[in-house]
């Protein structure tokens, strides 16, 4: 795979129906709903970035927010315009260092570890300098990460995950570059064929996400281990930022 395997359509095509089932998509329909307390916001529009086939656009749709949901893979929005009916969502096909529209949103989420895909790290701060711009004065950015300090920890060298359909899934993780980058092996067996993929994404401690925002002019409200508040701490396999519009340092 490339550099840039988010943007490979065979990736979520063959890993897809895995990450995006009916116990995730009702994962999702959760986590708005604490979401929705936590961040104390009322009604208004949302930007979705990395919003797949609509995990937590469809949920914030029925619960009466305009969401616009965004996202690279023209298949994963395919299968969310399915979904869709008459509810208030738009759908852009867009890549999120390029998406920005002037402060249009009273909230942004950033969901599932959407947020780190990229290797050039001025990449990441030109999503945030996007999301600061296209976010209302004193709206909230909420970004749902996984902590380096929970993966120092726990993570397993290889993990093994069995299907009901007989599909093996084993993943090969590993913690580089200081501890600041995860790259992922993942070769998912069907039958007698066996699919493989390579791909690593950027992570963050807690102190270092809450100094990047700040340069990126966001002042954090709040950082937790789940959607529903709880402490962050090294048992959290989360970590959920909720941060609010500022002055951007001059």
């Amino acid at each position: 795979m490339s550099r840039d395997w988010y943007l490979e359509e065979d990736f979520w095509r063959t890993f897809g129906p895995l990450m995006f089932n009916e116990d995730t998509f009702a994962s999702g329909a959760e986590e708005v709903a604490n979401l929705v307390e936590l961040a104390g916001i009322a009604p208004g529009p949302v930007l979705d970035l990395g919003a797949g086939p609509g995990r937590h656009a469809l949920p914030l749709a029925r619960a009466g927010y305009p969401v616009t949901a965004v996202d690279t893979s023209r298949l994963l929005l395919d299968q969310l315009e399915q979904a869709v009916d008459e509810l208030p969502i738009e759908i852009v096909e867009a890549d999120m260092r390029q998406f920005r529209r002037e402060q249009a949103f009273d909230l942004v989420l950033v969901m599932w570890t959407s947020f780190g895909y990229f290797r050039d790290e001025a990449d990441h701060l030109r999503v945030l300098a996007n999301i600061h711009a296209s976010l209302k004065p004193g709206a909230r950015l909420v970004l749902d990460l996984v902590g380096v300090e929970y993966l120092a920890r726990n993570l397993e060298p290889v993990h093994l995950t069995e299907y009901d359909d007989d599909l093996l899934l084993i993943e090969r993780p590993l913690l580089t570059d200081n501890l600041t980058r995860l790259e992922n092996e993942w070769l998912l067996i069907d039958g007698d064929r066996v699919h493989r993929a390579e791909f690593s994404h950027r992570v963050w401690s807690a102190g270092e996400i809450g100094a990047l925002l700040a340069r990126s002019g966001f002042e954090v409200l709040g950082m937790y281990g789940d959607c529903r508040g709880g402490l962050y701490d090294l048992e959290a396999e989360r970590l959920v930022v909720i941060a609010e519009t500022a002055s951007p340092e001059t």
